[in-house]
This record gives structure tokens, sequence and C-alpha cells, in this order.
């Protein structure tokens, strides 16, 4: 059920329907390669959000477009708003979906960027606010090497043909490298969004790791730091090779997985927090 969708009336039907869960996307705008619309993130999470509910009645409210993406104003088309405000804007959403019957919101993280900023925000409210629980979950929780390794134990994926099985078990068969931009992300814009994916760009900036940092030592909670490092390695804001394996039917075989394990978490959370009747 989308949020945007309903008539006010059908709001109490939806609260009980949904044992009284919100799904809140939350990704960002920010330039993924030359192939990629900055909106990626948005988009996937929001479309797993609404295709997860469909197996798990929930209602999803509108994807947020407003992440973390600090350091990255070097291109154009990435909105960056200041921390408080965007901490303020998490804070008022949930408390205004909370307002309106909803005892539950899971922030559903499309973005790497965004896990620090939204684990410390559950932290620091105590995991509620105004009487409604705040949960968060990353959303990319599988990929392509998962994939392979799926395939190579015989499950089947009726989306792929055996060329798409040859792409991806060549792809992890040779370690080839993958992240921000890369063939996951690109074969998921395939299947969701294609007319807005150009896959002539796709070598336009090169998404290698150039290695700079490698003699450093990196404190894994700095998440500053970590961006630093990100950065200077994938100057280009892209991570990945061999975009040409991408393909629509990889990014639904790997979108049905993470759009079942969406659902997985949404009747989780519903068993856990649902109020007894």
């Amino acid at each position: 059920m989308r949020w945007e969708d309903l008539r006010e009336e059908e709001f109490d039907d939806a609260i009980e329907r949904s044992g009284g869960v919100c799904v809140l996307p939350v990704g960002c705008l920010e330039m993924h390669g030359q192939h990629l619309p900055v909106g990626t993130d948005t988009k996937t999470c929001t479309y797993i959000a609404l295709e997860a509910a469909r197996l798990e009645e929930v209602v999803v409210f509108s994807g947020l477009y407003f992440g973390s993406v600090p350091g990255l104003h070097m291109w154009k088309g990435s909105i960056d708003l200041s921390l408080e405000l965007r901490l303020e804007l998490l804070r008022e959403l949930c408390s205004e979906i909370g307002r309106n019957g909803f005892d539950t919101v899971m922030l559903l993280n499309g973005h790497g960027g965004n896990r620090a900023v939204l684990d410390e925000f559950v932290r620091s409210v105590g995991g509620k606010i105004n009487n409604v629980k705040v949960v968060t979950r990353n959303e990319f929780q599988y990929g392509i090497q998962r994939l392979a390794r799926d395939l190579r134990g015989g499950q089947k994926f009726p989306e792929l043909t055996e060329e798409d099985k040859e792409k991806v078990l060549t792809f992890a068969e040779n370690r080839y490298l993958t992240g921000h931009a890369s063939v996951n992300e690109t074969s998921i814009m395939l299947a969701i969004d294609g007319e807005n994916v150009d896959l002539s760009r796709a070598e336009a900036v090169s998404g290698l790791n150039l290695h700079i940092t490698d003699g450093y030592r990196r404190r894994p909670h700095s998440i500053n730091g970590e961006l630093g490092f990100w950065l200077t390695d994938h100057p280009n804001s892209f991570e990945g090779e061999h975009i040409e394996l991408s393909s629509a039917n990889i990014g639904r075989a790997i979108l049905r997985r993470r759009i079942e394990l969406q659902a997985k978490a949404c009747g989780d959370l519903k068993k856990r927090y649902v109020k007894k009747k």
C-alpha cells in the first residue's frame, strides 16, 4: 500500500492490515558513474519496499531523496542537506506517521553512505519517537556474488537465461570489482528504470580502485575518514568494472531475493512489535 495513493477514509483499514507498520525508504541523490541516474538509490529502495508490501502488507511512505552525501559536491545532481536538517526531517516524518495512527516505522536504507547516520539516529532517539517505534534496515543485502553462489548451489532463477547465468558465474569467478554504480546497481536499474540507463556511457569514467590509500590504516568507525579514503581511491564516484555483464534479467533475479528478504523483515517486525489485541 502506497501512502500517497490512499484516500483518507482508507487509512484506518490500511493501519489494521499493515499491523501499524509503515516503511520509509531512504536513499539519496548522487552521481552513479556516467551511466546511471542520480536517484538510483531512492528509486531502488522504494521499488523494493513497494514490491515487498505485496507479499507482506505494510504501508510504504514516499521515498526520501535526501541522504548523506558529504564531499560529493563537485558533481552536479547531488543534493546534500545539512545533517541537522536531515535528522530533524526524519524526526518530524516519524512523528507525523505516528500521529496518523502507525506505531512502527522502518527506515529502509538504499544508500551505503546513510548507514552510520541512520543507525546513530535510531540509537539517539532510543528506538522511539513519541511512542512510535523506529528501526532501520539496509536493503542491499544481496548481489551478484551471492547470486552466483546460489546458482552453483543449484537454486533456480527463472529470470535468468543461460547467457545471463554465464555472465553471473564469469563475474564471480573472476572476482570482478563490484560496488557503487557497478553491475549490481546497473542490472537493477535496467530492470526497474531502463530508459534512464545509458550503457554507452559505462566506460566514460573509470570505476577501478586506484589503491592510493592502501598503505594507510583505516579506522572502521570513522565516517568522514572512510568517505575520504573511498573518494581518494574512487575519484569518479564509481566502483566497478565489466558493466557490459549487466542485464535486466540479472537485476530481476537480484531484486526478487531482496524483495523476499524485505518482506520477511516486515513480517518479523509485525510479529515482534504489533500490539497484541
